[in-house]
Parts: structure tokens; sequence; C-alpha cells
């Protein structure tokens, strides 16, 4: 997907569905006529304002989520037809969508990675977590090596936290790739 932002220079401008004006990628409403506009192809730290970083503070996220909620409130669109129903639905689709990628440190790691150009290709499997898991003899073994996958993971997040400060990128998708194949299995 190709997704704009703002370090990649200022896109052409969209044109308004209602009329014609352009309309930047990342804007909620036509500063023309003021009507909204479909969600644009855009990472989700354009779409939530917010700079890419793998450090975001949980209550940041919070604000944004209230402040596009009561701009996209559903009443606020009664009444105005339903074809700015259906814009304003999609519009809190993609940012429920963003919010959730920039909650989960996997799913924003893998945002900030393909912004750089960096991101790995996701791993097909569990890797050496699923063969262990397919090997244990009993359920009780089963669950104490979920229990320990689950703290290896929770490493591995400090881990990629640490690669993101270093500016390892390459390191980041490594340590990205380990922890999406921990999540196969637990």
């Amino acid at each position: 997907m190709d997704m704009t932002t703002p370090r990649d220079g200022q896109p052409e401008p969209q044109p308004c569905w209602h009329c014609g004006a352009g309309v930047a990628a990342r804007a909620l409403f036509c500063h023309g006529c003021g009507t909204i506009q479909p969600p644009g192809d855009v990472d989700p730290f354009t779409r939530l304002g917010l700079a890419p970083s793998f450090e975001i503070a949980t209550d940041v996220l919070d604000r944004q989520q209230a402040g596009f909620a009561r701009i996209l409130a559903p009443a606020r669109f009664a009444g105005k037809g339903e074809a700015v129903a259906e814009v304003a639905e999609r519009q809190r689709r993609a940012l429920g969508d963003a919010l959730a990628q920039l909650r989960d440190p996997a799913r924003r790691a893998r945002a900030l990675l393909t912004i750089a150009d960096a991101v790995p290709p996701p791993p097909a499997h569990g890797g050496d977590w699923e063969l262990r898991l397919a090997v244990a003899a009993t359920q009780a073994a089963r669950e104490r090596l979920k229990g320990e996958i689950r703290t290896e993971m929770q490493a591995e997040l400090r881990l990629l936290l640490d690669a993101f400060r270093l500016g390892d990128l390459e390191l980041a998708g490594r340590r990205l790739v380990r922890i999406e194949q921990m999540a196969f299995v637990v």
C-alpha cells in the first residue's frame, strides 16, 4: 500500500467528492464546502495527527480518540443525507483501525517500518516456538511453554524498543518478526 505521509512531501490534493475543491489526504473535511471526506491513504500516525514514533503514551491515544469521537459523532451527521453519513462511518472505521494499530506494539512497529520502507515480510508460521509447542507431551507442558513464550515476547518488545531508539531498522525488523512468530502460538 502506498501511504502518503508529510515526510514524503505534500501530495497532490484529491478532489472533494462533494464540491471538487482540492483536499489533503489526511483532511477530515473539505476546506471549501465543509463536507466530510472519505479517509485518505495515509499511515496511522498521520491519520491521528501524531509524529511517527514507537514510543506513544496511552493517554495521547486516548485524547486523540476522544477528540475524533466528538468530531465524528453520528449525531453531527444526522439529517445530512445517506452519502454523508456513510463517509463519516468510513472515517470512524479508519480512525478506529489506526488507533488499534498504534495501541498494539507489533502493529505500531510494522507501521513505522512501512513508513521507513524497511518492513520485513510477515512470518508465515510460528518458527521454533510452533515446533516446540507441537512436541510438548501434555496440555500442562503446552501451557507452561506458552507462559515462557509470553515472557520471551515481553523481552523481545523491550529489545524492539531499544532497536528503534538506536535507529537500527534492520534490527527492529528482525525483532518484529520474532514477536510476530511468537504471536502465532500464544
